[in-house]
């Protein structure tokens, strides 16, 4: 068994460096650049404001000081976190499930396309994981027995999950069921359980006034106020969202229809065009679910896996229903490593050989997907990069300009001596202001240099994608994957006009 987790471990390694800083970052991976202050002090305060992973923006910011903030730099601890992850898992499935799941448990998590994007990203998914599991371990090993050093292990674990991302929450039902189910010392349990529970708040108490600034988090009251407004430009939940996080758990977000297909040619027709790929998914999963529910049956783990998978979920979905938090699978990430878990028992349940049929499918499909996330750039993050590349060397002295959409992006690739302003495509939506500002920013300017992306949140209809085209149909235009740039002739600088704020 050893020997398998080991060679696991090494595949998983490959998986997760290969490529690593070829992709440009994306948004979410440039507000944890802003958050590790890298190259800079981090203040006491910059971390307390931090409620969306502390622990991993010290860590990156630690590392950062002395590696620098590239690509690979600002990934390479994600990578190494996953790699180190597929030991974990297979300890956390051998203590819940049994040893015989270990080996299988090693190298589904070696090879998941699920956890090999997020061991390639920026984020704080790829400590979420580990976290997970250890606390998994140690509340199996608090459900055997009570002794001082498994409570502080829990502890630990669980303060390093809450630390790393509020999404750790989810699973307090499991533990809760975990903790109290087991049969002896009852009374005991409860006052472990109060006296953990208030050395997690205390723990957590720091980013308490933060956490309650951030959220409106009476709109999770079920008769309080709540807010119409749509938070990304459409609804916060869907009945396609389940379906789509089962298929993101199973072979990640890089196979069928990729995420910037579905928001620019909707979700019909790109799921039309991937039609193959998505029947075949659901085959294989299908049987694979089904050896997973059968594995919990046969280990009498279907109360414990239902809490896990199920609860997070309806919890999110509730959250989104409330106009809260938009759904979306990386948020009900904690209930992995569970269906992973499930699937490797069911696995270990078959015979060699249909053990060794169900894992060479597995690989098919996986290698496919993980293909395209090296080499497709449909499946990709935006090419900010290039684009930005395109307005450096074309700028010039008097030139403006402006970032309409992923903006905090563009400032990360350009370091030229211009300032990069934002646009805010929330104005597209009145089409005289929007025709206003833009030539507001124009204004005064030698050339302004536009740089689109992620429109679809605040403009999904297009209409300043319309605009700029009907406008300035002669104008130079670039695009790059999931980016566009124009450079648009300036325009006088009537009395009285007010420039757009600059980025400090």
């Amino acid at each position: 068994m050893i020997w398998n987790v080991a060679a696991a471990t090494l595949v998983a390694a490959a998986l997760r460096f290969f490529r690593l800083g070829h992709p440009s970052l994306w948004i979410d991976e440039v507000f944890t650049w802003y958050g590790a202050d890298i190259g800079r002090p981090m203040p006491l305060s910059s971390l307390l404001e931090n409620v969306h992973g502390p622990l991993y923006s010290l860590l990156l910011h630690t590392w950062g000081a002395m590696a620098g903030d590239s690509e690979w730099a600002l990934r390479l601890p994600s990578a190494v976190l996953g790699t180190a992850t597929v030991p974990v898992f297979a300890w956390f499935a051998a203590r819940w499930l049994g040893r015989d799941c270990a080996v299988p448990m090693a190298w589904l998590a070696a090879g998941s396309p699920f956890l090999v994007w997020y061991s390639q990203e920026t984020r704080n998914y790829a400590l979420l994981f580990p976290c997970v599991a250890l606390a998994g371990v140690a509340m199996l090993a608090l459900r055997e027995r009570l002794s001082a050093g498994r409570i502080a292990g829990f502890v630990l674990a669980s303060a390093a999950g809450l630390l790393t991302n509020l999404s750790w929450v989810l699973l307090i039902p499991l533990h809760l069921h975990q903790w109290l189910g087991a049969p002896d010392r009852r009374r005991r349990r409860l006052v472990v359980l109060g006296a953990a529970s208030a050395l997690l708040l205390v723990i957590l108490s720091p980013w308490l006034p933060r956490l309650a600034a951030v959220w409106d988090w009476k709109r999770l009251h079920p008769a309080g106020p709540q807010s119409t407004e749509a938070l990304r430009g459409g609804p916060a939940i869907s009945l396609g969202a389940y379906p789509f996080t089962l298929h993101a758990f199973a072979v990640g977000y890089t196979l069928g229809p990729a995420i910037r297909e579905i928001r620019t040619r909707g979700s019909g027709p790109a799921m039309r065009a991937r039609a193959g790929e998505l029947v075949v998914v659901a085959a294989l999963f299908a049987v694979l679910g089904f050896l997973a529910i059968r594995a919990a049956a046969r280990r009498r783990v279907l109360i414990a896996s239902a809490l896990a998978l199920l609860v997070p979920a309806l919890l999110v979905s509730y959250g989104a229903l409330q106009n809260f938090k938009v759904y979306h699978p990386r948020y009900v990430a904690v209930s992995f490593p569970f269906a992973l878990a499930l699937l490797a028992a069911g696995l270990a349940d078959l015979k060699p050989r249909a053990r060794a049929l169900a894992g060479a499918a597995l690989a098919l499909v996986w290698g496919l997907s993980l293909a395209h996330l090296y080499f497709e750039p449909v499946y990709g993050k935006e090419d900010m990069r290039s684009a930005a590349a395109i307005v450096t060397r074309g700028s010039l002295p008097g030139d403006r300009i402006v970032a309409a959409g992923a903006d905090d992006v563009l400032i990360y690739y350009y370091r030229g001596p211009l300032h990069v302003e934002r646009y805010w495509l929330g104005w597209a939506a009145d089409s005289a202001r929007m025709a206003a500002k833009l030539d507001d920013a124009r204004a005064g300017a030698r050339h302004l240099w536009v740089v689109w992306s992620r429109g679809e949140d605040l403009d999904p209809e297009g209409r300043f994608l319309r605009h700029v085209q009907a406008a300035f149909p002669a104008a130079e235009s670039w695009e790059t994957e999931g980016v566009r740039v124009w450079r648009l002739p300036g325009a006088p600088s009537p009395a009285g006009t007010i420039r757009p704020e600059s980025n400090p």
